[in-house]
């Protein structure tokens, strides 16, 4: 009988009494090797004082060496190299060393999930699921996809195949192409072990269709085999659609299970959840009092992650400062709220005091992020400030906001270009124009129509609620989140406990944080936005150094002086010194919306003009056209179909297979182009002798400074390679071909410059998001980041899904008449595009579909009946892509 381990466990563990507890700590690096193989911590030190202390430090030499050994051990039992030099006293294996050693254990244990799991006498579908996980959670989907294709291509093992493809495309693809692959399956022993994957996949993709499928498990008592993380995951993906009483179905039943059948952490956010279901906490009336206007202060609390950033309190704190400063304005409302206020009104600065007309406001908590599901009563305002949105449960966004909340949209950060939904935008229309806390938000937003203007962040305005003293008593240096050293004192602005404190106590936090910095210390040394400009409000000496300084949090707000530190924080003192007495005197909607456009006009105007001056690389026209003078181009033959196949490095031994599979479906006549330099003169003669519907023709060669792939710049070049074809097809020599591919020719492309597959890979659905992830890549140069998100959202109306580019039909006319191929090369040479990003950076949505079947891209997704299936940089298994029976 098995006692489940595996041969790989069983092999480390002989080195594993060689590991001495005392380890010197150039041999420490080892140790992720050790502990990944063995599944456990090794005390590193013993305790100081504690017995056999001083006999340790004498042997710490031989303890290293034995260490060493052991390491060294292990390590050459997995693939690659192994340093023969290392013996943890003088000499450490390198960092690369042990990472690649890791990643070979990972793999190795999840691997070893599927024998381990059929040892223990599962079936074949459940063994399946086990190893699909391993492999997803240790990121190997390639691998799972590979296993997937395999067991999907036998009728016996169809169904463990799906699964495995479903898991792995739940991790990289969009849902429906998950569910694609689970809708198939029948077994229900399988569905249950999947139900973690299973059902919040349908529900993400089918919505309230999907309830009945829950119903049926209920019902056949199958709920109660499930995991408890499938339980918390299903139980997610159902709150998200507003399935509230499948939601209550789900918790109930698991919570009922004694303490100690549910996993803690499980029950912890399944006992959450049910306070934001109808009925909880959350969704309990807030105290109004009659006839006075309600405002709200924001806080961070919601359905899924609630934050734990003392810097999100740290900006609800600047913006109480902005009604303490009027000395007649009056609260009640929320009890914590208003001894809050009445507490922080004591230390306003004397300078920032006004009298203002008399009023009165009833304080509510708002949630930033999940306002949606509170009991907002009617008329109340609030600033919307911060970052914008924090998902929930990684699946949904709540904008528009609660329709009772009337927003004040400053200093806002857009995090998630997908939030910007068509309801999202017309609410923020609605609202408008919207101050935004960086430049990338203000371009974002104007992209998609949203009128923005650039405000700055609000935290540079809380130095209202610290009075400069007589004396400055500050001296040393605090380090906040300091990724260069940890001498002195030193922070972490991320603190879990904060999760569990109430709304007045995390504000309190967040007070004696920034009293830190106005009145303890002379410098902040950060990483962090918010000690970085809170700290800076308050007159600490800062230095600020992000770990991207790209990043597009920080646009104008980084590299600033203080003159355009100061001009921020009097911008956001103006407008809200304008805005906030017309909310609390009683002004209508409409009087205080007017205003608001017009306070804003000038920054406006100004943005107006700021993005307008931005342009993205172009390269020299005369340039372009010289790359192809004297060369022999292509005539276009109208009765023939002209192929162009792009060979990444690596692909050249590919070429013979994909244009048989051309050869052997094509209808009409067709020319395959070439690289010149990819195949030998022997190796053309065997392939064109081998095709019966076409002609094997070359390319000339072609080259450009600055842009070193050969393959990419062949395919920005081709207009100008076809100078007198309206059209051509484009095709990967990694491509199965198993279809007439010469009827695309007869493509409708009407005013589409290509015609493409949208891209199905999850981290590619929007346009706006790859720009900006082009423009986090730039590093230190934020001025050339900020430049580039303004250049390329440029002209844009909305955002668009990027295409794949590596299958289409070319509208080469549409193509040469935008300048195309200089534009291409511009952003190849100098931003360092490859040539599928600088595509969409050039075409944007301007692409009609090819229809689905055209591009079947196994890694991220499947298909029984593909016309073409594109192995490029992927695991080749010609021939099991589409079912055989």
């Amino acid at each position: 009988m098995t006692t489940g381990r595996n041969a790989a466990d069983r092999y480390f563990s002989k080195g594993r009494e060689l590991v001495k507890p005392v380890v010197h700590g150039i041999a420490r690096r080892a140790l992720p090797v050790v502990e990944r193989a063995s599944g456990t911590k090794y005390v590193r030190e013993r305790a100081a004082g504690s017995t056999g202390a001083g006999k340790a430090a004498g042997s710490a030499k031989k303890n290293a060496a034995d260490t060493a050994r052991a390491y060294r051990k292990l390590a050459s039992g997995l693939k690659g190299k192994t340093a023969d030099d290392t013996d943890g006293w003088t000499t450490a294996p390198s960092a690369r060393e042990v990472d690649a050693k890791s990643r070979q254990l990972a793999r190795l244990r999840a691997h070893s999930a599927l024998s381990e799991a059929l040892a223990k006498g599962a079936s074949l579908g459940k063994a399946a699921v086990d190893a699909g996980r391993e492999l997803v959670a240790e990121g190997y989907l390639t691998e799972a996809v590979s296993v997937g294709l395999n067991l999907r291509q036998r009728g016996s093992s169809e169904e463990a195949g799906r699964v495995l493809l479903g898991m792995a495309y739940q991790r990289s693809s969009a849902p429906e192409v998950a569910w694609a692959e689970f809708a198939k399956i029948a077994d229900r022993e399988i569905i249950v072990s999947a139900a973690e994957e299973y059902y919040p996949t349908a529900i993400d993709t089918l919505g309230d269709e999907a309830l009945s499928l829950l119903d049926r498990s209920n019902e056949a008592g199958e709920t109660a085999r499930w995991s408890d993380k499938a339980v918390l995951r299903t139980a997610e993906s159902a709150f998200c659609i507003g399935a509230f009483e499948h939601v209550r179905t789900l918790v109930d039943a698991r919570l009922d299970k004694a303490p100690d059948q549910v996993d803690s952490a499980v029950r912890y956010e399944l006992n959450r959840m049910l306070d934001w279901l109808p009925g909880g906490k959350h969704l309990e009336p807030l105290p109004t009092t009659d006839g006075t206007r309600n405002f709200g202060v924001l806080s961070y609390d919601q359905p899924g992650i609630r934050s734990r950033n003392v810097g999100d309190y740290i900006q609800t704190i600047a913006s109480i400062g902005h009604l303490l400063r009027y000395e007649n304005l009056s609260f009640t409302g929320d009890r914590g709220l208003t001894e809050l206020f009445a507490k922080f009104r004591k230390s306003v600065k004397a300078e920032r005091k006004y009298a203002g007309p008399e009023g009165k406001l009833n304080l509510v908590e708002v949630y930033r992020d999940g306002n949606v599901y509170q009991d907002i009563p009617e008329d109340t305002w609030y600033i919307a400030f911060g970052w914008y949105m924090h998902d929930i449960f990684g699946k949904s966004f709540n904008i528009p906001f609660h329709p009772n909340l009337r927003p004040v949209l400053l200093s806002v950060f857009v995090r998630y270009p997908e939030m910007l939904t068509p309801d999202a935008i017309a609410y923020l229309k609605k609202y408008g124009p919207v101050g935004c806390r960086d430049w990338q938000s203000v371009a974002v937003l104007r992209a998609v129509g949203v009128p923005a203007f650039f405000s700055g962040c609000l935290t540079t305005t809380v130095d209202t609620l610290f009075p400069t003293p007589t004396a400055d008593r500050r001296s040393g240096t605090l380090r906040i989140d300091w990724q260069k050293d940890n001498k002195g004192p030193k922070k972490k602005q991320t603190v879990t406990a904060i999760r569990d404190k109430s709304f007045s106590e995390n504000l309190e936090l967040a007070r004696n944080w920034v009293a830190d910095y106005a009145y303890k210390y002379k410098q902040v040394l950060t990483s962090r936005l918010h000690a970085n400009l809170p700290a800076r409000s308050v007159g600490a000496h800062v230095e600020f150094e992000p770990k991207n300084k790209s990043d597009s949090r920080f646009g104008g707000l980084i590299g600033i002086n203080e003159s355009a530190f100061d001009a921020i924080r009097d911008g956001i003192l103006d407008k809200l010194s304008v805005l906030l007495p017309l909310i609390a005197s009683g002004a209508s909607e409409d009087e205080i919306y007017s205003k608001w456009a017009e306070i804003t006009a000038d920054d406006m105007a100004f943005a107006d003009e700021f993005l307008a001056d931005a342009e993205l690389p172009v390269a020299d026209g005369q340039t372009i056209a010289g790359v192809v003078d004297g060369s022999e181009l292509p005539i276009p033959d109208p009765q023939i179909t002209d192929i162009v196949m792009t060979v990444d490095k690596g692909e050249e031994q590919m070429i013979p297979k994909a244009v048989e599979t051309i050869d052997a479906h094509a209808s009409a006549s067709y020319r395959v182009w070439l690289p010149s330099d990819v195949l030998s003169q022997t190796e053309i003669d065997e392939l064109r002798a081998k095709v019966s519907h076409g002609s094997i023709e070359l390319l000339p060669a072609v080259s450009v400074a600055g842009v070193v792939n050969r393959s990419d710049l062949q395919q920005a070049l081709l207009p100008v390679l076809f100078p007198d074809h309206d059209r051509i097809i484009v095709l990967p020599a990694a491509a199965e071909v198993s279809s007439d591919i010469t009827v695309l020719s007869s493509v409708d492309l009407g005013d589409a410059l290509l015609a493409a597959k949208h891209d199905v890979r999850k981290n590619r659905a929007s346009g706006l998001t790859l720009m900006r992830r082009i423009a986090s890549s730039f590093g230190d140069d934020y001025v050339g980041a900020l430049n580039f998100v303004f250049a390329s959202h440029a002209g844009l109306t909305e955002d668009f899904a990027p295409f794949d580019p590596q299958i289409a039909v070319l509208n080469l006319s549409g193509l040469r008449s935008e300048g195309f191929s200089e534009r291409a090369i511009g952003l190849m040479d100098e931003v360092k595009l490859n040539y599928v990003d600088a595509a969409q950076m050039v075409i944007g949505g301007r692409y009609t579909d090819i229809g689905d079947e055209w591009n079947i891209r196994a890694q991220w997704e499947t298909s029984d009946s593909p016309k073409v299936v594109n192995w490029r940089r992927q695991t080749s298994h010609f021939g099991r892509m589409a079912l055989t029976h």
